[in-house]
């Protein structure tokens, strides 16, 4: 009986944690604004461009992040998706492989 509790126990944080995972995604989304790559910071643009590796760039969204404005580009290089945040002197915060079907997935 002790073991069926925990089950349902550790089934319950595992959906509160997914709902909560969910709702910051969706509250770190209402802060992004849309931009042209043209219309972002030099510096942040010939960063993206250079780790873009020269391909297409798809969107650049301007967020916040730890009180502080970065860009987030959306890129296929070498037929991957990748993500890449620079901030607005154009440092590289981040560049990794955008999995996006996984991350609708874990919404579902």
């Amino acid at each position: 009986m002790s073991k069926r509790w925990i089950a349902v126990a550790l089934l319950g944080i595992a959906v509160g944690c997914t709902h909560h995972h969910r709702e910051a995604q969706e509250e770190a989304e209402e802060h992004e604004v849309k931009m042209s790559i043209n219309d972002i910071p030099d510096a942040a643009r010939e960063s993206i461009m250079r780790e873009a590796q020269g391909d297409n760039i798809t969107t650049v969204d301007q967020e916040q992040w730890h009180g502080k404005t970065i860009y987030e580009a959306d890129a296929k290089i070498d037929g991957k998706n990748w993500e890449i945040k620079v901030d607005a002197d154009g440092k590289l915060i981040r560049k990794h492989i955008d999995n996006e079907e996984d991350e609708q997935g874990e919404n579902k």
